[in-house]
């Protein structure tokens, strides 16, 4: 990482623990003879170098920090930035709910990344990760955040200029806080959803509020209430009869709002189950132009709605969905996506194609708040750092407007330190030749192929005559090449090489097994076992990544899933050995005639985004 000493004298106050951080783990050096730095609060923002001293006139402090990263440009030649951001609040939404919950340093690092690309918003979207003192199972052996360790990450935040908004549930997904048999049934609706109208339901969201409330200094919550799928239909049905979703809507967010002012706190919502009440097929983008009075009295106009979108392509589809949400009255919140949520690798080309299109019809229809989300849907697979690359996009956009992929990569090099291939070629894993989608959601070919049985190929025939080895073998070739002074960054790209080499070893399994023949077994016996010791190669390194960045519950689940793929390559061998001593039936798994599973009639691809669906027609 470049170095650049700068020069601290008569820097604000404000500035001066962010900045002090930044030196310390960001390449600055404070001393005298370094860049002169001059820096006061202002109506706009705007910043110079002409070689000697940086000036910046700056409205908010993270604003500061995204000109000092001008500075790690190799060359340190002079700049001038007077362009004012589009967006009054731009950030991340990082998961800490799906098994992987990041640890307290690594957040520290996001947030400093995140400074130093200008972004002032980090939301943490905490399920039950997050201690509630009344509530002993809540995120009991998930690796919840205790009290303290939050109000550290939130003053670290505002330190460098940065508002840490907390993330909860106050109505679904709710599953893993509600699936213990200690927890009081009467809360239950269904599996996931909280019983609407039940005085202990408030009772427990107070707890949650209150918590909350205590621990961040923002009066900003995001209380979700989003994707309440069975609202109303489980329990609640038993003991009072059908009630339409948006009514149920209204009558819980209007409680949950009067605990929310209770406790002096703003709540923001998703905006889906609002929708879904004025859709035909109970969908989110296929509503009509106009909502139905009834559901756009629902909704409340204090409380801003979270308008989630990661899919469409085209900007006329955000347009119209924005428009949308504009009846409601609301102020409304855009959230797009960094398909973080595939796999072990990001869907890097869908970040782009999606975010670029929404964030401009933000701009067009001046909604002033957006932020990107970086789920971690069936087990926190794709590492919390994989997002970095798409949060760049987002401050590009922001303060530039200029998107263009070198710019973006030279943006990146400055606010992180590394290198921008390693994060383009993580899309690459998801797009071996041939494999073209069929939709606007994204293939992740680097989860199929990972998990796919070795003895029972769920999609062979899907891509039946191409051959992927030769690609996976250039990557693990460039991931080889990719090194970092930072511990995290280079169990990362160790991570994704050990991830190449295992998918190079077993396509080479999945090209080559399927025509065994009684001589050539024992060398497919060879091939399994070759592949069963790099799954286990790729296991170390995914542990090593993981405990770099994450507490280290949940781990588990991506162990069982490696330990398993190993062990099925320990039983593949053996059947091949059967088979080249003469036992027909050994193999009769792999040899069974395989139909289509993700492709259409013209071969095009279907993303596959669960573990369970990737090993096993049968139930698991």
């Amino acid at each position: 990482m470049n170095t650049v000493k700068i020069d601290l004298c008569g820097l604000p106050d404000e500035l001066r623990s962010g900045l002090e951080e930044l030196c310390m783990h960001e390449g600055f050096r404070s001393g005298t003879g370094g860049i002169r730095l001059s820096a006061r609060r202002a109506g706009a923002f705007s910043a110079e170098f002409d070689g000697q001293t940086l000036r910046v006139e700056y409205c908010e402090p993270v604003q500061f920090f995204r000109a000092l990263s001008y500075l790690k440009r190799a060359d340190h030649r002079r700049f001038a930035l007077h362009r004012q951001p589009v967006f009054e609040h731009n950030g991340v939404m990082l998961d800490c709910s799906r098994n992987a919950v990041p640890r307290v340093e690594a957040v520290k690092m996001v947030l400093r990344k995140m400074a130093l690309m200008g972004l002032n918003t980090l939301m943490l979207y905490t399920e039950d990760t997050y201690e509630v003192p009344e509530q002993p199972y809540f995120g009991y052996l998930r690796g919840r955040y205790s009290v303290e360790a939050l109000r550290g990450l939130d003053s670290y935040a505002a330190a460098l200029g940065i508002e840490l908004v907390p993330c909860i549930q106050t109505l679904a997904h709710l599953e893993r806080a509600l699936h213990w048999p200690q927890v009081d049934a009467a809360l239950r609706d269904t599996e996931d959803i909280l019983m609407v109208g039940e005085e202990k339901t408030y009772a427990f969201i107070e707890q949650l509020l209150r918590a909350v409330s205590g621990t961040f200094r923002t009066r900003r919550v995001h209380i979700g209430m989003d994707e309440a799928w069975s609202l109303g239909l489980g329990n609640y049905r038993f003991k009072n009869g059908f009630v339409p979703s948006h009514q149920l809507m209204e009558q819980h967010l209007a409680r949950v709002c009067a605990i929310a002012q209770k406790y002096s706190l703003q709540p923001m919502i998703w905006s889906d189950m609002y929708l879904r009440a004025a859709s035909p097929t109970g969908g989110y983008y296929d509503v009509p132009g106009q909502l139905p009075a009834d559901v756009l009295s629902a909704a409340r106009r204090d409380v801003p709605l979270v308008y989630w979108d990661y899919y469409h392509n085209e900007q006329p589809v955000y347009e119209h969905l924005l428009h949308v949400h504009a009846q409601f009255g609301a102020p409304v919140v855009f959230a797009g996506g960094l398909w973080t949520w595939v796999g072990p690798a990001p869907a890097v080309d869908k970040m782009r194609a999606s975010s670029l299109p929404g964030l401009h019809a933000c701009e067009t229809n001046g909604i002033r708040s957006v932020f990107a989300t970086a789920w971690g849907d069936n087990g926190g697979e794709a590492n919390l750092l994989t997002a970095l690359y798409g949060m760049q996009l987002y401050a590009e956009y922001d303060y530039t407007g200029d998107t263009r992929p070198d710019v973006v990569d030279e943006r990146f090099r400055a606010c992180t330190g590394e290198d921008p291939a390693a994060f383009a070629y993580m899309g690459d894993f998801n797009t071996p030749p041939g494999v073209a989608a069929k939709s606007e959601d994204p293939v992740n070919a680097a989860k199929f192929l990972l998990y796919e049985d070795p003895l029972v190929p769920l999609f062979a025939a899907d891509t039946a005559g191409m051959s992927f080895s030769g690609f996976y073998a250039d990557l693990a070739r460039k991931y080889e090449n990719f090194s970092s002074d930072s511990p995290e960054f280079e169990a990362l790209y160790r991570f994704y090489e050990q991830l190449a080499l295992l998918l190079e070893l077993k396509c080479r399994w999945r090209e080559q097994a399927p025509r065994a023949k009684a001589g050539t077994a024992s060398v497919l016996a060879q091939l399994a076992g070759a592949c069963a010791r790099q799954t286990l190669c790729c296991k170390r390194a995914w542990e090593t990544l993981w405990d770099c960045t994450n507490n280290p519950f949940g781990f588990e689940v991506i162990d069982l899933r490696l330990s398993g793929l190993a062990g099925r390559f320990d039983t593949a061998a053996r059947r091949m050995e059967r088979f080249a001593a003469g036992d027909a039936s050994a193999l009769e798994t792999l040899f069974s005639p395989k139909l289509r599973y993700l492709t259409d009639s013209a071969g095009h691809f279907s993303g596959c985004y669960s573990w369970t669906e990737c090993i096993s027609a049968c139930r698991i």
